[in-house]
């Protein structure tokens, strides 16, 4: 065997080394095209769950909006509820304020007029009474009345309604005052 010979034996070596190596490549090949024919399936459903995870998380972020939103409008009523209730409450305040000094006027006003004296020795001697047609309580007063305002009637140049005004004003006074 010479030289020549040993280089092409060694050549077919290689050569068929070569094939053999090439035959397993090409099986690994095949093996690696059907896993990525599976694989493609796989990389469409993980890419359609991932797009119903984004739809669900947006649906969830959606629904946090909308529920923060709708606590916002509440809380914004809640304080213009509460601002109503507050000018309500000072309002009450006020009228109880109010109605507290009217129940003092009035018991001032009935104390006054319990101590006040009878109408007939405070009008001009039964005046607004001999006006209604109505007889004198008191006869020995009759005389009296008679003379005091036939005294004064013809200094007074006012009518008998304005006399009674000016009567009750008086009266007013004394009770009040």
């Amino acid at each position: 065997m010479n030289f020549v010979q040993m280089l092409d034996a060694a050549g077919i070596v290689l050569l068929v080394g070569q094939a053999g190596w090439i035959g397993l490549l090409y099986r690994r090949m095949g093996s690696l095209r059907g896993a990525l024919d599976s694989a493609g399936e796989v990389i469409e459903q993980l890419d359609a769950a991932s797009q119903r995870l984004d739809a669900s998380a947006g649906g969830i972020a959606r629904k946090v909006r909308d529920g923060v939103a709708e606590v916002d409008a509440k809380l914004t009523s809640c304080r213009k509820v509460a601002q109503e209730l507050t000018v309500a409450s000072r309002n009450a305040e006020e009228i109880a304020t109010r109605l507290d000094q009217a129940v003092r006027q009035t018991k001032r006003v009935t104390a006054a007029r319990a101590a006040a004296l009878p109408r007939e020795e405070v009008e001009p001697l039964g005046f607004a009474r001999r006006l209604a047609g109505e007889p004198a309580a008191r006869p020995e007063a009759a005389g009296r009345l008679l003379a005091h305002d036939l005294a004064l009637a013809p200094t007074l140049s006012l009518r008998a309604a304005d006399l009674m005004e000016t009567d009750a004003r008086h009266t007013l006074k004394l009770e009040v005052g």
